[in-house]
């Protein structure tokens, strides 16, 4: 941050005292970060064992010691569209906290910090890096009307953030043509259902050829995930990862 930036967060700072939206402790003058370090620090990130499609953890350690690339019963059942998921965290806790206050009061600076959190996630993940010219952020649109009711979609804001602290293009690719029902009351079957011809993509030529890193807060049946991926990649996508900051837990694990 400029010098004249910080003085003036510091005065901002010493006049209205901002907080944590976790914990509300007064952040101390001049801090940068929308959380303070201790709750920082105790959000629940998600280590490997995972499944190798979806990412999401397996309850044993032992699951991929004897096949490393055993899929989870879910992505068995229903194969995703994607190439690959990777969350930060456990729909649960305090991430599922962040997740609730960036969507439903508003909190869209919690997105800052969770961006850079999705973009560590991407470095971390990414076994074949690629020229930046070659990868592309975008994300998974809300339903209109949701949209109405909360003034912003968290996903774009999210992907924004992560594009911006990967250095790499961010665009908008993929709209939605119709509403659906919420996908939180329906069943994966159903899921799948609901999300029929709803997306498409509207510039083809943006992801043609390209590695795209597709952005959503919470990685659920991986319905929608899937649904978006399989537009991208009619429209000519090389391969699509996604990103979220939370997933929920798998509903049957396998274990050895």
């Amino acid at each position: 941050m400029p010098p004249h930036l910080k003085y003036l967060s510091w005065a901002i700072d010493f006049f209205i005292p901002r907080s944590c939206p976790l914990c509300l402790e007064p952040h101390p003058y001049g801090s940068e970060g929308v959380l303070c370090h201790a709750c920082q620090n105790a959000l629940e990130r998600s280590d490997p064992p995972w499944c190798p499609k979806c990412g999401k953890p397996f309850s044993s350690g032992m699951t991929l010691a004897y096949s490393p690339n055993h899929l989870c019963e879910e992505c068995q059942k229903f194969p995703p569209a994607y190439d690959s998921a990777r969350s930060v965290g456990p729909y649960d806790g305090l991430f599922r906290e962040l997740i609730h206050l960036m969507k439903y009061r508003g909190y869209t600076s919690v997105a800052t910090e969770l961006g850079a959190m999705l973009a560590h996630l991407a470095r971390r993940e990414m076994q074949e890096p690629l020229p930046p010219e070659d990868i592309l952020v975008t994300f998974a649109p809300i339903d209109h009307d949701r949209w109405k009711i909360r003034g912003f979609d968290q996903a774009k804001v999210l992907a924004r953030s992560a594009a911006k602290n990967l250095g790499i293009k961010f665009a908008e690719t993929i709209v939605r043509k119709k509403s659906t029902l919420p996908q939180t009351s329906l069943s994966a079957s159903g899921r799948k259902k609901n999300l029929r011809g709803v997306f498409s993509v509207k510039s083809p030529d943006l992801v043609s050829g390209k590695r795209v890193l597709l952005v959503d807060d919470v990685l659920t049946t991986g319905s929608t995930a899937s649904a978006c991926a399989r537009e991208l990649k009619k429209a000519g996508a090389g391969s699509v990862d996604v990103l979220t900051v939370c997933h929920t837990l798998l509903q049957n694990t396998v274990s050895y």
